[in-house]
């Protein structure tokens, strides 16, 4: 028997059209699943939603007895009424938690099946999604959280936020808080705009002037070569190192020699050499083709208009980063240590004094915590799909 005929050939079925053809070879070659039974959306709804109405009555049953059981307590405590409680609270918030469990395990088998995520091979089954949308979504609980009681706690009145256990979500909402901050800052003999202007005007100075300087470094050290380029690049590499504890003295030494204490300067300058821009910069430039600049030179473009016209439009997603950073870093500081006149203080710096008032401000410190972060959370909400394109691309050689 010759090879040829030893050779065993699948016969293939006719298609009426190409298309039936590529469906069939894709999938010979698993890259697509099979065809599964089209889902009732309406049933398959009614049927979550009597059973998230049954937990609910189940978790709100335990919540009333634990707070039953709790006022008993209360009451034999005062004297009021005779008797002991057992371990029946105990019981109702094991069940209480696991009620809990049960909705957020069915919440997301709902949100799986709804959703339907698509895959262009079937190497996982709904078990595995499960298990990585359930592992997701503790991580985001985790990291949400912090932020959440944040909120919550500047939404409580005194008496709540001195409780034990404390509580996540406030019984009793109440904006006094942040009057009562507004009602402080008023009072004060330095106007609050005064203090918000001042963050503002070196937020944006030293944001713009640090993004400016880092882009031009980079961009000498990413696409050209001279004596000393790796040598520098290794001495910005080892001040990633280094926090802003370690450097303040030598930053006040320096603005002291320059006679720039007790100005916006003192926080600007250093601001404009903070290495972290510098080093997203040039490893996100060195993904940029050669050839692009090239031709721009052969077209006579200048080396202005080269960096400005078609270095930084390619590279948006590094600068924006770099912004996110540095507004981050500037919002935050109080410059206290080289800023001494009360009318160039900055809106942290007055926010902090409010929060070392005592007991009786502990609301609005917890309203502070919440302006204070508002401003870099929202600008990255706004760019976070920068981020991650800088972050990804940041180790890329081309």
């Amino acid at each position: 028997m010759s090879k040829k005929n030893a050779v065993r050939h699948i016969e293939q079925p006719k298609f009426k059209t190409r298309a039936e053809q590529l469906h069939f070879q894709a999938a010979l070659r698993g890259e697509i699943e099979e065809e599964q039974p089209q889902l009732n959306v309406r049933k398959f709804l009614i049927g979550a939603l009597a059973i998230f109405v049954i937990l609910g009555i189940a978790l709100g049953f335990t919540c009333y007895q634990i707070d039953k059981i709790g006022r008993m307590n209360e009451q034999i405590e005062q004297g009021l009424i005779e008797g002991t409680v057992g371990d029946e609270i105990s019981i109702y918030m094991a069940v209480r938690v696991g009620i809990i469990a049960v909705a957020v395990l069915f919440g997301l088998y709902v949100l799986i099946k709804l959703c339907k995520p698509k895959r262009r091979k079937p190497n996982r089954s709904f078990w595995g999604d499960l298990c990585i949308y359930l592992v997701m979504g503790v991580i985001a609980v985790a990291m949400v959280f912090p932020l959440v009681f944040s909120v919550a706690s500047s939404l409580k009145p005194l008496d709540e936020l001195f409780r034990f256990p404390p509580r996540v979500f406030p019984q009793h909402v109440t904006l006094d808080n942040y009057s009562d901050l507004i009602v402080v800052l008023g009072q004060s003999w330095v106007p609050f705009s005064r203090y918000l202007v001042n963050t503002v005007f070196i937020t944006l100075i030293g944001t713009f002037g640090h993004v400016v300087i880092a882009s031009m470094a980079a961009f000498v050290l990413a696409k050209y070569d001279f004596p000393g380029g790796r040598l520098f690049f290794n001495v910005v590499v080892t001040a990633l190192m280094f926090s802003g504890y370690v450097t303040g003295i030598p930053n006040y030494v320096i603005m002291s020699k320059m006679k720039m204490i007790d100005t916006y300067w003192a926080v600007i300058l250093p601001a404009f050499a903070a290495p972290i821009g510098l080093f997203l910069m040039k490893q996100f430039m060195e993904g940029l083709p050669d050839a692009l600049i090239e031709a721009a030179q052969i077209d006579g473009a200048s080396q202005g208009r080269i960096f400005w016209t078609i270095v930084m439009p390619n590279v948006k997603p590094a600068w924006l980063t770099i912004i996110i950073f540095s507004v981050q870093n500037l919002w935050n500081t109080n410059a206290s240590t080289v800023i001494y006149s009360e009318s160039k203080k900055t809106l942290v710096y007055a926010l902090q004094q409010i929060q070392a008032g005592g007991i009786a401000r502990t609301g609005m410190a917890a309203a502070v915590t919440v302006i204070v972060m508002l401003v870099p959370i929202s600008i990255f909400i706004l760019s976070q799909s920068q981020i991650l394109e800088t972050m990804a691309s940041s180790g890329l050689k081309e």
